[in-house]
């Protein structure tokens, strides 16, 4: 220190400054230059750290990249899957900055379409596509892009026009025809109509049976759209009474549709309260134009395989609504044939011969099958007839056969 004052003259502060800033040098020195460094990963899981040479290229076949250590390579776009820029800008600006710029022609178009389209400016790509067909009208690679297919003239047409051309119209829920949006505009009328009611019915159903305002609310009620709401909320009460209310609900709406659901009712295995099932007939019988509808839906149950609970049920039903027309039908339920199924569980163990021990058997299903007198069948042709043939089927069809004769006899006098 004291040699280097002497020989250059100066002092002890300048040299310890000098010290310093050639420690500086040196380290900067020390240490790789840093280019400026994308990251490509590769497809197979890979990544390459460098600077791109040519990104200035609307469409890029190779990548020309300059790594981190000053090593250019090229590289084919396709082993790249995903670039990752070191300062990234947004497409739109990358975009703003080369397209204005670019010649006005086919190439150049075709080109910044596909370029816009890996970097997802869609509307950019169409612009592109479409001033390529203004200088080129049947250009194939530009029309196919845009969706557009020949059509048996010849001519260019795309998709939507095709549909639009088939009188679809496009909607919310996709292309549809006139008649669906209409379809799915009266549904959605029933939908808001249904939760109408179902909020106006919670107050109403909450003063049921007792309330007298609730009373004439609910025996008021005429719109069908209240129906659905009507029976379900048949289905779900507990009360008689409350029940009885709805069912005369039902009757006052007075559509096919709701004296059905009362016909249901009278013959559900659920019902047990006979003054329930009686409103049920009460009502039913206001409704004359509709019983041979309602006999027929009751003969319809007259089948073996609806059980014995629904032919008896049924037969009543018809009964009570004086359903003559279906005698024949009743006739040949009053006997019936039921099929059963047993369980029959193993009694004690059995010796297996393929083991070595013993085998305490399966449960095993058995097929019974035994014939049912169906006693609320033979009441109902008793009610009907006023005759008494106890379950004779042979003599009922007998019976039937001369009472057809009879009427047929009757008839031609009355002539």
């Amino acid at each position: 220190m004291k040699f280097l004052c002497k020989k250059f003259g100066l002092n002890p502060n300048t040299i310890s400054m000098i010290f310093l800033l050639a420690v500086v040098l040196v380290s900067f020195s020390a240490r790789p230059v840093q280019i400026h460094a994308d990251q490509f990963l590769t497809r197979y899981g890979g990544k390459i750290e460098g600077e791109i040479l040519n990104n200035n290229e609307n469409s890029q076949k190779t990548y020309q990249i300059k790594n981190i250590d000053g090593v250019e390579i090229e590289i084919d776009s396709n082993y790249i899957a995903r670039k990752i820029p070191s300062n990234p800008i947004s497409p739109l600006t990358e975009y703003n900055s080369f397209a204005p710029l670019a010649e006005d022609n086919i190439e150049n178009h075709l080109k910044t379409a596909e370029w816009c389209r890996r970097n997802n400016l869609q509307d950019l790509n169409k612009l592109h596509l479409n001033l390529v067909i203004e200088k080129d009208t049947n250009n194939e690679t530009a029309r196919r892009l845009l969706g557009y297919t020949k059509n048996t003239n010849g001519i260019w047409t795309t998709q939507e026009q095709r549909l639009l051309d088939a009188g679809l119209i496009h909607t919310l829920k996709g292309w549809r025809t006139q008649q669906q949006i209409e379809v799915d505009r009266i549904l959605e009328d029933r939908r808001t109509t249904n939760n109408n009611w179902q909020k106006e019915f919670k107050s109403i159903l909450r003063g049921l049976p007792t309330n007298e305002q609730s009373r004439k609310a609910i025996l008021s009620v005429t719109d069908p759209s209240a129906a659905p709401v009507i029976a379900s909320a048949l289905a779900a009460e507990r009360d008689p009474d409350t029940r009885i209310l709805l069912i005369r609900a039902l009757s006052n709406i007075g559509t096919s549709a709701t004296i059905q659901e009362i016909a249901r009712w009278a013959i559900n295995q659920t019902e047990t309260v006979s003054s329930v099932k009686r409103t049920c007939f009460d009502e039913l019988r206001k409704h004359k134009e509709a019983q041979p509808i309602i006999v027929g839906l009751y003969a319809s149950q007259l089948k073996p395989q609806n059980g014995i609970y629904a032919i008896n049920a049924s037969a009543l039903a018809i009964a009570e609504l004086r359903g003559e027309s279906a005698i024949p039908q009743l006739i040949d339920v009053l006997v019936t044939t039921q099929v059963e199924i047993h369980t029959i569980k193993p009694t004690g163990a059995t010796i297996d011969t393929n083991t070595t021990g013993l085998n305490w058997g399966q449960p095993k299903e058995v097929k019974v099958t035994r014939e049912v007198q169906n006693m609320g069948v033979l009441n109902a042709l008793c009610i009907l007839t006023r005759v008494n043939f106890q379950f004779d089927k042979i003599a009922w069809k007998k019976w039937l056969i001369q009472s057809r004769r009879s009427q047929y006899f009757d008839a031609r006098r009355n002539d």
